[in-house]
């Protein structure tokens, strides 16, 4: 987003009244959210709110969330550029395997091209001012300069948020930039492709390769080869999502017989990587349990109608909606509920042999999914650290890293991190707390992970198909009216 301040004016000044009216009623305690959001928090959740049921076109919506904005102070960043590999068709294969293996059959998807995959290496530059620009180098050299202050194993293959259809990894890079340095390691920001462009599972796809880029770097590469128990899968939102889809895939894959896969040449054993962690994941693409409208009002969030469509569609435009139509921006609609695509929907047996997970997030849309897969993760037999912070939005913590429950929250994910590559991962056990509203110290109330949530398998099964029935109504009706226009358009 262009962060500079005639754009931040132009977004504020018509807004005013809503922050002043927010604030007020914030400051007597009068407002639904007082009771778990101070006044800060909850003027941002009603500004960005606002901002966000702006409908615009969504080739508007992604150059301006993918933009730029530089870099400087104290950040290494080497940019990468992942050939594709001339034996890709069994990356691809095995992709297609995975959805098979998972689904029922009547699942419909693009298969796609392989692509040229772009990443970020990020790593902690110290001694430099927050104005200090950019040392000009080539990138290779970037990254040995980087390589010279790293020094732990940890390796962050990170996957941004955007609803899978914005942002970027130089939108991130403040929050890589931070795990990086809170865990002395480093970041490998992936430039997954985006949808409507590049539908369900292009970005799969791209994930695995960044996967394998670093346990076997193809020629060009700055880095060496890096053994899966430094790596750890993270991202927000989406991008959290990516991370577990890619983790399920790699499970499912050895449960299948893989063992190695071929890329760039080289046989790559499947390997499980140290640990997963996750900011705000949202793992149901339908959008259907019940905190999805019951949290609308602590989050920016909006709901979807009573029938799953997005209450702001973007205008149509050249990507948007796509030919022939589909009802959801990322996925086609039998797609919605596989566990590739909504991991909440993965039974407990498919996570058998998973690494420790961990999970943050607050009481936002996205809570009673987050929930529900720590459960069944947990049921399957992995270990997960799940912490929740009463009222906080989707990302809170990406949004407020220097307040206090920000702070604290990512030190848990950098300590998580940092203990299941350094040897500590035996020490971690499954447990589940809610760090209490306004505490001071911050307070954590234990709550045992099999309890975390009162629905029942049933009750998502049931939520997560009949939201899925509707998403294939609309898109039935939406492929006949395309079609007829079609057959018009030939006569």
């Amino acid at each position: 987003m262009d962060p500079s301040p005639k754009a931040l004016i132009r977004l504020l000044l018509p807004r005013l009244p809503l922050i002043f009216k927010t604030a007020l009623f914030n400051a007597l305690s009068i407002s639904k959210n007082s009771a778990k959001q101070n006044l800060t928090t909850e003027v941002a959740v009603v500004v960005l709110r606002s901002i966000i049921s702006m409908r615009r076109p969504v080739r508007f919506l992604q150059r301006v969330s993918i933009k730029d904005p530089g870099i400087k102070g104290p950040i290494w960043v080497s940019k990468v550029s992942l050939p594709s590999p001339e034996d890709g068709d069994a990356l691809r294969d095995a992709v297609c395997a995975a959805i098979a293996e998972l689904g029922t059959g009547q699942e419909t998807y693009t298969v796609p091209e392989l692509a040229t995959v772009e990443a970020e290496w990020t790593g902690y530059r110290s001694g430099v001012s927050s104005t200090e620009p950019r040392l000009e180098a080539a990138e290779d050299e970037q990254y040995r300069k980087m390589m010279k202050e790293v020094d732990s194993d940890v390796t962050i293959l990170y996957f941004h948020g955007g609803a899978y259809f914005l942002m970027d990894p130089a939108t991130v890079r403040d929050s890589t930039l931070r795990q990086a340095k809170l865990t002395r390691g480093r970041c490998y920001s992936v430039r997954y492709r985006l949808a409507p462009q590049y539908p369900f599972p292009a970005q799969l796809l791209d994930a695995l390769i960044s996967y394998l880029s670093l346990l076997s770097p193809p020629p060009g590469v700055p880095h060496g080869p890096v053994p899966a128990k430094h790596i750890v899968f993270a991202g927000d939102s989406a991008g959290a999502n990516l991370a577990t889809a890619l983790l399920l895939l790699i499970l499912t894959l050895r449960r299948m017989g893989l063992s190695t896969i071929k890329y760039h040449g080289n046989d790559v054993a499947i390997e499980v990587p140290a640990g997963v962690a996750l900011n705000s994941p949202w793992v149901d693409i339908s959008r259907s349990l019940p905190s999805i409208n019951k949290n609308a009002h602590f989050d920016y969030l909006d709901p979807p109608t009573d029938t799953g469509a997005s209450r702001h569609e973007p205008i149509p435009d050249a990507l948007w909606p796509t030919d022939p139509p589909r009802a959801d921006i990322f996925c086609n609609a039998s797609m919605m509920i596989h566990p590739l695509t909504s991991p909440v929907a993965a039974a407990p047996d498919l996570w058998k042999g998973m690494p420790p997970v961990f999970m943050c997030l607050g009481n936002e849309g996205l809570e009673d999914e987050i929930l529900i897969l720590a459960r069944r993760m947990h049921q399957g037999g992995g270990v997960v650290e799940l912490v929740g912070y009463e009222g906080m939005p989707h990302c809170f913590a990406m949004m407020f890293p220097t307040s206090v429950s920000g702070s604290d929250c990512y030190k848990r994910w950098c300590e998580f991190s940092s203990n299941v590559v350094h040897g500590g991962a035996q020490s971690i056990t499954s447990r589940a707390s809610w760090v209490k509203a306004f505490s001071k110290p911050l307070q954590a109330i234990e709550i045992p992970i099999e309890q975390v949530s009162s629905l029942s398998d049933q009750d998502v099964a049931d939520a997560m198909e009949k939201m899925q029935l509707h998403a294939l109504a609309r898109e039935k009706e939406a492929q006949q009216k395309w079609n007829e226009r079609q057959t018009r358009a030939r006569l």
